[in-house]
Protein backbone atom coordinates (compact mmCIF):
# COMPACT_ATOMS: atom_id res chain seq x y z
CA UNK A 1 0.00 0.00 0.00
CA UNK A 2 1.65 3.01 -0.80
CA UNK A 3 2.54 5.78 1.53
CA UNK A 4 -0.39 8.50 1.22
CA UNK A 5 2.25 11.18 2.23
CA UNK A 6 3.49 11.06 -1.59
CA UNK A 7 -0.25 10.80 -2.94
CA UNK A 8 -0.57 13.75 -5.22
CA UNK A 9 -4.34 13.78 -4.17
CA UNK A 10 -3.67 13.62 -0.33
CA UNK A 11 -3.50 17.12 0.97
CA UNK A 12 -0.54 16.17 2.95
CA UNK A 13 1.30 15.33 -0.46
CA UNK A 14 0.35 17.90 -2.15
CA UNK A 15 1.85 20.40 0.77
CA UNK A 16 4.86 18.24 0.10
CA UNK A 17 5.34 18.75 -3.76
CA UNK A 18 4.85 22.11 -3.11
CA UNK A 19 7.21 22.97 -0.68
CA UNK A 20 10.04 20.73 -2.78
CA UNK A 21 9.09 22.72 -6.08
CA UNK A 22 9.64 26.18 -3.83
CA UNK A 23 12.83 25.32 -2.63
CA UNK A 24 13.91 24.46 -6.16
CA UNK A 25 12.90 27.84 -7.21
CA UNK A 26 14.55 29.44 -4.45
CA UNK A 27 17.98 27.61 -4.62
CA UNK A 28 17.74 28.40 -8.69
CA UNK A 29 17.25 32.05 -7.94
CA UNK A 30 19.50 32.05 -5.33
CA UNK A 31 22.34 30.71 -7.17
CA UNK A 32 21.40 32.87 -10.74
CA UNK A 33 21.98 35.88 -8.26
CA UNK A 34 25.01 34.89 -6.90
CA UNK A 35 26.54 34.03 -10.13
CA UNK A 36 25.25 37.33 -12.63
CA UNK A 37 28.22 39.32 -13.49
CA UNK A 38 28.64 43.42 -12.91
CA UNK A 39 27.25 45.21 -16.14
CA UNK A 40 29.22 48.78 -15.80
CA UNK A 41 29.25 51.20 -17.56
CA UNK A 42 31.66 54.32 -18.06
CA UNK A 43 31.03 57.59 -18.90
CA UNK A 44 33.54 59.70 -20.07
CA UNK A 45 31.71 63.35 -19.57
CA UNK A 46 33.11 66.14 -21.71
CA UNK A 47 32.61 69.13 -19.70
CA UNK A 48 30.73 72.14 -21.52
CA UNK A 49 30.61 75.70 -19.79
CA UNK A 50 26.70 76.27 -21.29
CA UNK A 51 25.80 73.64 -18.92
CA UNK A 52 26.31 75.61 -15.80
CA UNK A 53 23.91 78.77 -17.36
CA UNK A 54 21.21 77.53 -14.62
CA UNK A 55 20.68 74.23 -12.72
CA UNK A 56 17.95 72.96 -15.36
CA UNK A 57 20.55 73.11 -17.92
CA UNK A 58 23.19 71.44 -16.05
CA UNK A 59 20.46 68.77 -14.98
CA UNK A 60 19.35 68.08 -18.35
CA UNK A 61 23.25 67.57 -19.59
CA UNK A 62 23.34 64.63 -17.24
CA UNK A 63 20.26 62.83 -17.64
CA UNK A 64 20.79 63.09 -21.31
CA UNK A 65 24.36 61.60 -20.81
CA UNK A 66 22.78 58.62 -18.00
CA UNK A 67 20.18 58.30 -21.17
CA UNK A 68 23.06 57.15 -23.75
CA UNK A 69 24.75 56.00 -20.95
CA UNK A 70 21.96 53.25 -21.03
CA UNK A 71 20.43 53.32 -24.07
CA UNK A 72 22.05 49.63 -25.09
CA UNK A 73 20.67 48.03 -21.81
CA UNK A 74 20.25 47.89 -17.81
CA UNK A 75 23.33 48.12 -15.72
CA UNK A 76 23.99 47.34 -12.59
CA UNK A 77 27.05 50.98 -11.86
CA UNK A 78 27.41 53.58 -13.84
CA UNK A 79 30.54 55.66 -13.33
CA UNK A 80 31.36 58.94 -13.83
CA UNK A 81 34.57 61.05 -13.76
CA UNK A 82 35.59 63.28 -11.08
CA UNK A 83 35.34 67.29 -10.48
CA UNK A 84 31.76 66.51 -12.52
CA UNK A 85 29.91 67.96 -9.30
CA UNK A 86 32.05 70.88 -8.73
CA UNK A 87 30.61 72.80 -11.97
CA UNK A 88 27.29 73.01 -10.69
CA UNK A 89 28.50 75.16 -7.85
CA UNK A 90 29.29 78.20 -10.15
CA UNK A 91 26.00 77.92 -11.63
CA UNK A 92 24.73 81.34 -9.33
CA UNK A 93 27.90 82.58 -10.89
CA UNK A 94 27.36 82.07 -14.71
CA UNK A 95 27.00 85.65 -15.35
CA UNK A 96 30.95 86.35 -15.07
CA UNK A 97 31.76 83.02 -16.65
CA UNK A 98 30.42 83.76 -19.48
CA UNK A 99 33.05 86.49 -20.42
CA UNK A 100 35.29 83.92 -21.79
CA UNK A 101 38.23 85.51 -19.79
CA UNK A 102 40.39 83.66 -17.91
CA UNK A 103 39.92 81.62 -14.47
CA UNK A 104 42.30 84.58 -12.66
CA UNK A 105 40.79 87.55 -14.50
CA UNK A 106 37.43 86.01 -13.64
CA UNK A 107 37.76 85.79 -10.24
CA UNK A 108 39.17 88.82 -9.94
CA UNK A 109 35.91 90.45 -11.03
CA UNK A 110 33.60 88.23 -8.73
CA UNK A 111 36.10 89.45 -5.85
CA UNK A 112 35.78 93.33 -6.90
CA UNK A 113 31.83 93.13 -6.85
CA UNK A 114 31.62 90.64 -3.94
CA UNK A 115 34.53 92.05 -1.34
CA UNK A 116 33.36 89.94 1.25
CA UNK A 117 34.39 87.12 -0.74
CA UNK A 118 37.69 86.83 0.38
CA UNK A 119 39.19 83.91 -1.13
CA UNK A 120 37.73 81.40 -3.77
CA UNK A 121 37.40 78.57 -0.45
CA UNK A 122 34.41 80.59 0.83
CA UNK A 123 32.76 81.17 -2.12
CA UNK A 124 32.82 77.26 -2.82
CA UNK A 125 31.38 77.14 1.08
CA UNK A 126 28.62 79.67 0.53
CA UNK A 127 27.61 77.47 -2.22
CA UNK A 128 28.32 73.91 -0.49
CA UNK A 129 24.52 73.52 1.25
CA UNK A 130 22.58 74.72 -2.15
CA UNK A 131 24.90 72.70 -4.58
CA UNK A 132 24.78 69.56 -2.67
CA UNK A 133 20.79 69.51 -2.20
CA UNK A 134 20.91 70.49 -6.16
CA UNK A 135 23.24 67.45 -6.98
CA UNK A 136 21.55 65.03 -4.25
CA UNK A 137 17.80 65.18 -6.03
CA UNK A 138 19.23 65.49 -9.98
CA UNK A 139 21.69 61.71 -9.21
CA UNK A 140 18.73 60.52 -6.53
CA UNK A 141 16.24 60.80 -9.31
CA UNK A 142 18.01 59.10 -11.84
CA UNK A 143 19.51 56.37 -9.78
CA UNK A 144 15.61 55.73 -8.91
CA UNK A 145 14.64 55.94 -12.01
CA UNK A 146 17.17 53.41 -13.42
CA UNK A 147 17.41 51.26 -10.13
CA UNK A 148 20.99 51.87 -10.59
CA UNK A 149 24.59 52.46 -8.48
CA UNK A 150 25.81 55.73 -9.85
CA UNK A 151 29.41 57.29 -8.96
CA UNK A 152 28.45 60.53 -9.70
CA UNK A 153 32.16 61.89 -9.92
CA UNK A 154 33.08 64.23 -6.94
CA UNK A 155 32.08 67.25 -5.72
CA UNK A 156 33.19 70.08 -3.09
CA UNK A 157 31.29 69.49 0.86
CA UNK A 158 32.14 70.73 3.89
CA UNK A 159 32.59 68.28 6.80
CA UNK A 160 30.18 67.95 9.51
CA UNK A 161 31.49 70.16 11.75
CA UNK A 162 31.52 72.59 8.45
CA UNK A 163 35.58 73.20 9.15
CA UNK A 164 37.14 71.21 6.26
CA UNK A 165 36.51 71.51 2.60
CA UNK A 166 36.94 68.42 0.65
CA UNK A 167 37.19 66.94 -2.52
CA UNK A 168 34.74 64.18 -2.23
CA UNK A 169 33.29 61.00 -4.35
CA UNK A 170 29.42 60.35 -3.97
CA UNK A 171 27.84 57.33 -4.44
CA UNK A 172 23.82 56.65 -4.86
CA UNK A 173 21.98 53.26 -4.74
CA UNK A 174 19.05 52.23 -6.73
CA UNK A 175 16.57 53.90 -4.09
CA UNK A 176 18.19 57.36 -4.85
CA UNK A 177 20.02 57.79 -2.05
CA UNK A 178 23.61 58.44 -0.73
CA UNK A 179 25.17 54.76 -0.76
CA UNK A 180 28.74 56.19 -0.09
CA UNK A 181 31.12 58.79 0.29
CA UNK A 182 34.70 59.08 -0.06
CA UNK A 183 37.00 62.48 0.34
CA UNK A 184 40.33 63.06 -1.60
CA UNK A 185 43.77 62.52 0.51
CA UNK A 186 46.49 63.41 -2.38
CA UNK A 187 45.72 66.54 -3.20
CA UNK A 188 47.21 68.77 -6.16
CA UNK A 189 49.08 72.41 -5.39
CA UNK A 190 45.72 73.70 -7.04
CA UNK A 191 43.52 72.37 -5.24
CA UNK A 192 45.35 73.35 -1.52
CA UNK A 193 46.60 77.06 -2.64
CA UNK A 194 44.16 77.86 -4.62
CA UNK A 195 41.03 76.26 -3.89
CA UNK A 196 41.91 75.72 0.13
CA UNK A 197 40.69 72.48 0.48
CA UNK A 198 41.50 69.70 2.89
CA UNK A 199 42.76 66.60 2.58
CA UNK A 200 40.69 63.17 3.52
CA UNK A 201 41.72 60.07 5.70
CA UNK A 202 42.64 57.51 3.36
CA UNK A 203 42.12 55.16 6.35
CA UNK A 204 38.44 55.45 6.27
CA UNK A 205 38.03 54.46 2.91
CA UNK A 206 36.24 51.40 3.36
CA UNK A 207 34.50 51.35 -0.31
CA UNK A 208 30.97 50.27 -1.13
CA UNK A 209 29.21 47.36 -2.59
CA UNK A 210 27.08 46.29 -5.36
CA UNK A 211 25.46 42.86 -5.91
CA UNK A 212 27.65 41.65 -2.98
CA UNK A 213 31.20 42.90 -4.94
CA UNK A 214 33.42 45.12 -2.86
CA UNK A 215 34.25 48.22 -4.65
CA UNK A 216 37.56 50.22 -4.06
CA UNK A 217 37.52 53.61 -5.27
CA UNK A 218 40.66 56.48 -5.46
CA UNK A 219 40.55 59.76 -6.55
CA UNK A 220 42.71 61.19 -9.20
CA UNK A 221 46.02 61.57 -7.93
CA UNK A 222 45.67 59.35 -4.95
CA UNK A 223 46.12 56.58 -6.69
CA UNK A 224 49.81 57.19 -7.55
CA UNK A 225 50.16 56.13 -3.13
CA UNK A 226 51.39 53.00 -2.82
CA UNK A 227 49.88 53.02 0.78
CA UNK A 228 46.40 51.49 -0.74
CA UNK A 229 48.09 48.57 -1.73
CA UNK A 230 48.05 47.75 2.14
CA UNK A 231 44.67 49.16 2.54
CA UNK A 232 43.07 47.98 0.23
CA UNK A 233 43.98 44.04 0.58
CA UNK A 234 40.81 43.02 -0.88
CA UNK A 235 38.16 43.65 -3.44
CA UNK A 236 36.40 42.96 -6.90
CA UNK A 237 36.73 45.83 -8.63
CA UNK A 238 38.98 49.04 -7.80
CA UNK A 239 37.75 52.61 -9.55
CA UNK A 240 39.82 55.47 -10.19
CA UNK A 241 38.18 58.64 -11.22
CA UNK A 242 40.20 61.60 -12.64
CA UNK A 243 40.86 65.09 -14.03
CA UNK A 244 43.87 65.38 -15.37
CA UNK A 245 44.22 68.86 -16.22
CA UNK A 246 46.50 69.04 -19.31
CA UNK A 247 46.44 67.73 -22.55
CA UNK A 248 46.75 63.43 -22.85
CA UNK A 249 50.09 63.63 -24.51
CA UNK A 250 52.65 60.47 -24.09
CA UNK A 251 54.42 61.56 -21.10
CA UNK A 252 50.78 61.95 -19.70
CA UNK A 253 50.10 58.14 -21.06
CA UNK A 254 53.10 56.95 -19.16
CA UNK A 255 52.49 58.69 -16.17
CA UNK A 256 48.69 56.85 -16.10
CA UNK A 257 50.61 53.52 -16.16
CA UNK A 258 51.97 54.80 -12.95
CA UNK A 259 48.89 55.02 -11.27
CA UNK A 260 45.91 52.24 -11.14
CA UNK A 261 47.93 49.95 -13.08
CA UNK A 262 50.66 49.79 -10.93
CA UNK A 263 48.62 49.59 -7.82
CA UNK A 264 46.39 47.04 -9.37
CA UNK A 265 49.17 44.78 -9.83
CA UNK A 266 50.58 44.83 -6.06
CA UNK A 267 47.07 43.33 -4.62
CA UNK A 268 44.91 40.85 -5.06
CA UNK A 269 42.01 42.86 -6.49
CA UNK A 270 41.44 41.50 -10.09
CA UNK A 271 39.36 44.04 -11.99
CA UNK A 272 40.25 47.94 -12.46
CA UNK A 273 38.59 50.99 -14.08
CA UNK A 274 39.59 54.61 -15.02
CA UNK A 275 37.16 57.00 -15.72
CA UNK A 276 37.98 60.29 -17.34
CA UNK A 277 36.86 63.42 -17.01
CA UNK A 278 37.32 65.80 -20.82
CA UNK A 279 36.45 69.18 -22.43
CA UNK A 280 37.56 72.76 -21.22
CA UNK A 281 36.10 75.38 -19.00
CA UNK A 282 37.28 78.53 -17.34
CA UNK A 283 40.60 78.31 -19.82
CA UNK A 284 41.53 75.13 -18.12
CA UNK A 285 41.78 71.64 -19.76
CA UNK A 286 40.72 67.80 -19.37
CA UNK A 287 42.02 64.90 -21.22
CA UNK A 288 42.69 61.73 -20.50
CA UNK A 289 41.95 57.47 -21.60
CA UNK A 290 39.60 55.83 -19.71
CA UNK A 291 39.98 52.12 -19.65
CA UNK A 292 39.23 48.78 -18.01
CA UNK A 293 42.18 46.70 -16.18
CA UNK A 294 42.20 43.16 -15.81
CA UNK A 295 45.35 41.80 -12.72
CA UNK A 296 46.38 38.33 -14.35
CA UNK A 297 48.51 37.03 -10.90
CA UNK A 298 50.49 40.69 -11.13
CA UNK A 299 50.28 41.15 -14.68
CA UNK A 300 47.56 44.06 -15.56
CA UNK A 301 45.99 44.02 -18.95
CA UNK A 302 44.31 46.63 -20.26
CA UNK A 303 40.87 44.87 -21.76
CA UNK A 304 39.55 48.03 -23.11
CA UNK A 305 40.36 51.75 -23.99
CA UNK A 306 38.28 54.97 -25.01
CA UNK A 307 38.98 55.51 -28.42
CA UNK A 308 39.75 59.12 -27.70
CA UNK A 309 40.95 61.27 -25.10
CA UNK A 310 39.39 64.80 -25.64
CA UNK A 311 35.87 63.79 -26.05
CA UNK A 312 32.83 62.39 -24.78
CA UNK A 313 32.36 58.18 -24.93
CA UNK A 314 30.49 55.43 -23.71
CA UNK A 315 32.38 52.04 -22.14
CA UNK A 316 30.18 49.39 -21.11
CA UNK A 317 31.59 45.98 -19.61
CA UNK A 318 30.34 42.67 -18.08
CA UNK A 319 32.37 41.86 -15.05
CA UNK A 320 32.25 37.91 -14.71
Amino acid sequence: MANKLFQPSSKRGKAFFTLIFILILTSNSTALTSTKGLETVIVQFEMDGSMVRSEEAYARSIAEAAERALADGEADLLIFPEYLGVFSALIPWYDYLISGKPFEQVWGKIQSDHPGIRSIRELLILEEKRNSAFLDRVWGELALKYDVYILSGSRFTLSPDGERLHNTAVVYGPDGQVAYRQNKYFLTDFETDILGLDAGNPEECRGFTVKDRLIRLTICRDTFLKEWERLYDRGYLWIDIKANGVPYTRDQEELFTRALPARLAHTDIQWGITACLTGDFLDLLWEGESNILYNNNGKVEYRARSRRSDGFEIMRYHFP
